[in-house]
C-alpha cells in the first residue's frame, strides 16, 4: 500500500475537527441546520488553512448518504462521503482554475450543469484558485453563478481574492480563512506525533510549528520530513533541518548588542554561520527576537502576540529590559535594511558584521544635528530619566524646530559641516549671538540650567563630542503665574 503523507492522512473529516477556523465552520453548519445553504461560496486565505478541506467537508454534509437530507454531521463512511474525500466523487467535481481557465471549460461546465446528479442530491463544482479564470471565462460563468439550477452548489477558492472580479464576488458568501496561531499548529502536531507513536519535544513542536507560518500543511509537511528519517523529533535535530539558528546562539548575540559588545556580537554570528546556517536565516531569527523584545517591553512578557514556548518567554523578557522600547523600534528598521541588503550583494556577510556593529555601538552613529535637537527640547521640558546606554540610540533624526537656541561645541571635523568656529581654535554649533544681557542666562533660571547640566544625555553628549555646553535659552519667555496677571488686571482697572 502507498504511503500517504501525514498532509493527507490526518485531513479534518468533519466541521468539528477543523483546527482554527472554527467561526467559518459554524456559520456553515448553522446554514445546513436552518436549511439556508447558498448556491454559491467564495473562500479565501493563503496556503494550507483549509479552504480545501472545509469544501469537501461541507460538500460531504450536502450529499451524504447516510442521512435523510443535508446534515452538518457526515457519516464519512457511505460511497458518497469517501468519494468526496479521496476527490474523486462523480458529482463533486473538483476544477484546478489554473489549469482549466479559459472560457471553453466554462462552457463545458455550463453545457453540463443542468443534468440533474447521478446519485446524491447536489451537484457541487469546487473551483481551486478561480482567480486563474481568464476575463473571458468569468464572464461566461457569471449567468449560471446568479441563478444556476436547484440542484447545483459552487464553491471556489482562492489564495488571492483581490484578482477575483467584483461581479463574481457578489455573487457568492465569501469567507476569509485566517491564518492559524502557532500554538494551535503545536497542539495538531503533538496530536499526531501520539497517533504516530513518536516522541516529540515540546519546544520542538512549536519550531516547527513557528515555521509553517500559519500553515497548518506546511507543518505537517515539515513533521513529515523530520519522520521519514528519525525515531523522535528533537529541538537539535529541526535546527539542522530547518537551517535556523539555535535560540541561545541568537539570545548571545542579542545580550552582546545590549552590552555594547560587537566583538562578542561577531564572534556569535561566526560560529552561527559555521553551524551552517545562512546569513538570511540568522538576520531573520535576529529579527524575530527583537520583534518578541519590542512586544515584551510594549505588552508584558506574557502577551499572546509572542509566539514562544514559556522557556524561551522569560529569556525574551529578561532581555527586553536592557533596551528602551524606541531602542528596539529602531534595531527592527536596521535589521531589516540589511536583510534587504543581502540580495545581490558581494559583500553579504560584511553587511552584516556592519549591522550588529552598529547594534552594539549605536549611540556612536547618532549625527549631531539630532543631539542638537535634544538638548533643545530639554529647554521646554523636565530632563529626560536615565533609560540606559541604548535609549540614545534610537533618538529621531527628523524634523527641526523654528530657531536653534543651543549651542554645543563639538570636534571640527563635525563643525565643518554645519560651519562656524570657536575662539580657542575648537568648533561649536550655535544660534545667533543672542544679545549680551540674554547670554548669561537667555531666560532660563540658575535652577533650570543647573538640572539641564546634569541631565544623563547633556553629559553623554558633551562627553562623546569632548565639547561643552556654552549656551542654553528659552524660544519664549515663561508664562506669568495666574496671580501675576490678576494683579496686573487690578492695578490696569485702577
Amino acid at each position: 500500500m502507498a504511503y500517504l503523507v501525514l498532509a493527507r492522512k490526518y485531513r479534518s473529516r468533519t466541521f468539528e475537527e477543523v483546527v482554527g477556523q472554527e467561526p467559518i465552520a459554524r456559520t456553515l453548519v448553522n446554514a445546513i441546520k436552518s436549511g439556508r445553504v447558498s448556491h454559491a461560496y467564495l473562500f479565501t486565505g493563503t496556503r494550507g488553512v483549509g479552504k480545501t478541506t472545509m469544501a469537501r467537508i461541507l460538500a460531504k454534509g450536502l450529499n451524504c448518504l447516510g442521512d435523510d437530507g443535508p446534515t452538518p454531521q457526515p457519516c464519512n463512511k457511505c460511497d458518497a462521503c469517501l468519494a468526496i474525500a479521496r476527490g474523486d466523487d462523480v458529482d463533486v467535481v473538483e476544477i484546478d482554475g489554473a489549469s482549466n481557465r479559459g472560457i471553453d471549460q466554462i462552457r463545458e461546465l455550463r453545457a453540463n450543469a443542468i443534468f440533474a446528479p447521478a446519485r446524491c442530491r447536489y451537484k457541487i463544482y469546487y473551483i481551486d484558485e478561480v482567480h486563474s479564470l481568464t476575463r473571458d471565462a468569468f464572464n461566461a460563468l457569471l449567468k449560471t453563478l446568479e441563478e444556476p439550477p436547484g440542484h447545483v452548489k459552487f464553491i471556489f477558492s482562492t489564495t488571492e481574492a483581490e484578482k477575483v472580479p467584483a461581479t463574481i464576488v457578489s455573487r457568492c458568501q465569501r469567507f476569509d480563512f485566517r491564518n492559524i496561531p502557532t500554538c494551535r499548529i503545536a497542539e495538531h502536531l503533538a496530536m499526531v506525533c501520539g497517533k504516530e507513536k513518536v516522541k516529540a519535544d515540546d519546544d520542538a513542536l512549536f519550531r516547527v510549528a513557528r515555521a509553517a507560518a500559519g500553515s497548518m500543511r506546511d507543518g505537517l509537511s515539515l513533521l513529515d520530513q523530520l519522520l521519514s528519517g528519525l525515531g523522535e523529533v528533537t529541538d537539535e535535530e529541526i535546527i539542522r533541518v530547518l537551517g535556523t539558528p539555535g535560540d541561545e546562539r541568537v539570545v548571545a548575540i542579542v545580550s552582546a548588542i545590549a552590552g555594547g559588545e560587537a566583538a562578542a556580537a561577531l564572534g556569535e554570528l561566526a560560529r552561527i554561520l559555521e553551524s551552517g546556517v545562512t546569513l538570511s536565516s540568522a538576520v531573520t531569527s535576529l529579527g524575530d527576537a527583537y520583534r518578541n523584545m519590542m512586544l515584551a517591553s510594549t505588552c508584558g512578557a506574557d502577551s499572546e502576540l509572542i509566539e514562544l514556548p514559556e522557556s524561551q518567554r522569560e529569556a525574551i523578557g529578561t532581555l527586553a529590559e536592557r533596551f528602551s522600547t524606541p531602542t528596539l523600534v529602531h534595531g527592527i528598521g536596521v535589521i531589516q535594511a540589511a536583510g534587504r541588503g543581502l540580495r545581490g550583494s558581494s559583500v553579504a556577510r560584511a553587511l552584516v558584521e556592519a549591522t550588529l556593529v552598529r547594534l552594539a555601538e549605536a549611540e556612536k552613529f547618532v549625527d549631531s544635528d539630532s543631539l542638537i535637537r535634544r538638548i533643545e527640547d530639554l529647554t521646554g521640558s523636565p530632563p529626560a530619566g536615565a533609560r540606559g546606554r541604548k535609549d540614545l540610540a534610537a533618538r529621531p533624526r527628523g524634523g527641526a524646530g523654528a530657531g536653534d537656541p543651543s549651542s554645543v561645541s563639538i570636534p571640527s571635523a563635525v563643525a565643518d559641516r554645519r560651519g562656524g568656529a570657536a575662539a580657542d581654535g575648537s568648533s561649536s554649533v550655535s544660534s545667533p549671538s543672542p544679545p549680551p544681557a540674554a547670554r548669561a542666562f537667555g531666560g532660563i533660571s540658575t535652577a533650570e540650567r543647573t538640572e539641564i547640566l546634569k541631565d544623563p544625555l547633556v553629559t553623554a553628549v558633551t562627553g562623546l563630542f569632548g565639547g561643552e555646553l556654552v549656551d542654553v535659552r528659552r524660544d519664549s519667555p515663561p508664562a506669568e503665574p495666574p496671580d501675576a496677571v490678576e494683579n496686573s488686571d487690578v492695578a490696569e482697572g485702577n
